[in-house]
Parts: structure tokens; C-alpha cells; sequence
């Protein structure tokens, strides 16, 4: 965690986890990526394999798009891996959100 506090961006209070019998399920990470286009962020969304299928990933997306707009935000920006085996980008299409541009990342494994 200490390379997200040396973020300006990261802020604890924008931690959020969830817990069901006292278990920690899943997790939410937003932090102020896009403050200057007065947009909240979704830098990472989780929720336990076991716990799935509950409404938690929907809970905490929801959740955030209510923080956001009683902050005055424009809107809320997650980053999705659409190649995740989860089934991430179903949740995201669940709560109304759509895709608006789309992203190859690419690297190279050089041997040392």
C-alpha cells in the first residue's frame, strides 16, 4: 500500500470494503485521478469468488455514483479489463454504465 500513499491522488477515506460475517468479501479503491475533469474514479473493484452473484460489485458501483454526485462530480470513470475472466464488464452493463473507449495495452518481457 505504500506506493498508493506516495499517489497525491489516493486518499484512505476513498477505501471502501465490505464485510459479511465478518469476513472482508470485497473492496473498492477510488481515488482523484480525474479531479480535473471533475470526475470521480474507480481504480479497483473486487469481490470474492465465494461471494459473488450477491449484488456487491453493484452496491459498490452504485455507491460510488451517489458520493460522486453529492461531491458535484460530472460523472465516475472506472478502468475495466474487458479480458478478465470475471464477469466485470456484465456488472458495469448491469448498472447502466457503457463502454466509451476502448484501450490495447501492450508489453514486452525482455530476458535478463
Amino acid at each position: 500500500m505504500l506506493s498508493r500513499e506516495s499517489r497525491s491522488t489516493f486518499d484512505w477515506s476513498q477505501l471502501t470494503v465490505l464485510e459479511l460475517d465478518g469476513r472482508a468479501v470485497a473492496v473498492r479503491e477510488c481515488d482523484d485521478n480525474f479531479r480535473d475533469d471533475n470526475r470521480g474514479y474507480i481504480g479497483r473493484l473486487g469481490v470474492l469468488p465465494e461471494t459473488r452473484g450477491r449484488g456487491l460489485a453493484k452496491f459498490l458501483l452504485r455507491d460510488a455514483f451517489a458520493l460522486d454526485a453529492a461531491a458535484g462530480r460530472s460523472g465516475t470513470i472506472p478502468h475495466v479489463d474487458t479480458s478478465n475472466p470475471t464477469p466485470a464488464v456484465g456488472v458495469y452493463l448491469a448498472v447502466g454504465m457503457r463502454p466509451v473507449a476502448v484501450s490495447d495495452i501492450w508489453r514486452l518481457v525482455v530476458p535478463v
